[in-house]
């Protein structure tokens, strides 16, 4: 993702049928285009925020680090097949 040397604001307006248009600056900023999906978070517990986000193209890799390193999950696994006496 394209890094800004300042935050990218913009407006749009929520059309009938609950459709809006993403911002030209917006898309650029997410370096989005056709056929991108976005994912949309809200919580209750902070009224009138939302969170969007860009969907991976691929999930290949994404999680990659969220449980340690490469040989870390691998010793993991290694480590519960063995538990299964195979």
């Amino acid at each position: 993702m394209t890094l800004t040397s300042r935050p990218v604001a913009a407006e749009a307006r929520l059309r009938h049928k609950n459709q809006l248009t993403l911002p030209e600056a917006i898309a650029r900023a997410l370096e989005v285009g056709p056929d991108d999906v976005l994912l949309f978070e809200v919580d209750p517990a902070i009224p009138g925020l939302l969170h969007a986000r860009v969907r991976p193209r691929t999930f290949a890799g994404s999680l990659t680090g969220v449980f340690g390193s490469t040989e870390e999950t691998l010793d993991f696994v290694r480590a519960e097949r063995d538990a299964w006496g195979g």
